[in-house]
């Protein structure tokens, strides 16, 4: 099954007042555009992408800049948004009826690649969802003549943003009965709604907001310039003596000591820097991701890491520095810790020197620093790339 991602990029930007495209203002040293597309370019699982758009000069030459690796197309988009959209799907070669079409606004750059995944998987299931949020404020209804007709359950009040997806077959017919019949819809799933088919609701970050005003631009740059910061902490006890199992730390084997006593290979290291990576990105703990893994007979610390590795780089983050902290009487961490940062940084893409690692016994308060096992902490720092 295929998927194909519609990027409408046509708008005239009018309430942007800033004379062009709004898609190709810069935040930061990018344009708007390319953090749009670069969220679906890291994914596997996007076939092709296609941009409708009335600058195709400008865009293309964008594109080339950013060196993307996914099939992009560019179309000349229509009048209206629902056109461009329209023109996309038609651009579209070879598609089976079950194949995915979700389309996304160019102007929302602030779009996760969790998000996508969960607005994909809903469609597949139901035939079509779109992301959004439920409203938080009270909302009226207008009668029409300034004054309130109602108040509105705003519990039921889901404010539709992108992005929107559906099955290709689902979108042709769509789109085409829409410009048949010359309706205009406020989005692309109110067309799915008018064939009597239902729509899957998926909830998104309120972040993912579509630029309009220069307010919403200032917004953005906040958001894609900011770091995010994990705290993560792992510890296991030393295996019993005679259980022979190799002291695995940082990807590193440290001789002359016992294991650590764990169904993995007890990297409390790399658990550890897990966990913060993981914390950062607001996502699950390590057993979450490992136990299954574990089970089916990967014990490797290494490639449970790097699996929240993947997971960044797919929502635009990379690793700006790890702080490490050791708690145990042994070993001592001091002759191995150049080496388990040279395997860390190059496990993570990083250089040696965004790496810290420093160890402690306390003083022996703690089982850890009376040599029962070893505790570790990690801090990690994420930026967006």
């Amino acid at each position: 099954m295929a998927t194909y991602a519609i990027i409408p990029a046509a708008g005239t930007s009018k309430r942007m007042g800033a004379g062009m495209n709004k898609i190709l203002l810069g935040i930061g040293e990018k344009p708007m555009l390319a953090h749009t597309l670069s969220t679906f370019e890291r994914r596997k699982d996007i076939s092709r992408i296609i941009i409708a758009t009335n600058e195709t000069g400008e865009v293309k030459n964008s594109i080339a800049r950013e060196r993307f690796t996914t099939p992009i197309t560019v179309v000349k988009g229509g009048i209206r948004r629902q056109d461009s959209v329209h023109a996309g799907i038609q651009a579209i070669d070879g598609a089976s009826y079950d194949d995915i079409v979700i389309i996304h606004n160019a102007a929302n750059p602030l779009v996760t690649a969790e998000t996508i995944t969960k607005v994909i998987g809903a469609a597949k299931r139901y035939g079509a969802a779109v992301a959004g949020f439920y409203a938080v404020d009270t909302i009226k209804e207008d009668d029409g003549k300034g004054f309130i007709r109602q108040t509105l359950d705003r519990k039921a009040i889901f404010q539709a943003q992108t992005p929107q997806a559906m099955t290709y077959g689902i979108a042709k017919e769509a789109f085409a009965r829409a410009r048949a019949e010359q309706y205009q819809g406020t989005d692309d799933v109110s067309l799915v709604e008018r064939l009597g088919k239902k729509v899957k609701l998926v909830e998104c970050p309120r972040e993912n907001i579509k630029i309009t005003i220069p307010a919403d631009l200032s917004f953005a740059k906040q958001v894609l310039k900011g770091s995010r910061v994990g705290f993560g902490q792992d510890s296991h006890p030393f295996e019993p003596d005679g259980v022979k199992k190799p002291l695995i730390l940082g990807g590193i084997t440290i001789p002359g000591c016992s294991g650590l006593a764990a169904h993995s290979d007890g990297d409390v290291i790399l658990h550890t820097i897990f966990n913060a990576i993981s914390q950062a990105l607001g996502k699950k703990s390590l057993g979450h991701y490992a136990d299954p893994m574990c089970k089916k007979g990967i014990t490797d610390s290494s490639t449970y890491l790097m699996v929240i590795l993947k997971e960044m780089q797919q929502e635009g983050y990379a690793i700006n520095n790890l702080g490490i902290m050791i708690e145990g009487k042994k070993p001592k961490i001091d002759p191995y810790a150049d080496s388990i940062k040279r395997h860390i940084a190059a496990l993570c893409g990083i250089a040696d020197g965004q790496i810290g690692i420093t160890a402690t016994t306390g003083e022996e308060m703690t089982a850890f620093g009376r040599g029962e096992g070893l505790q570790c902490f990690a801090v990690a720092t994420l930026i967006r790339t």
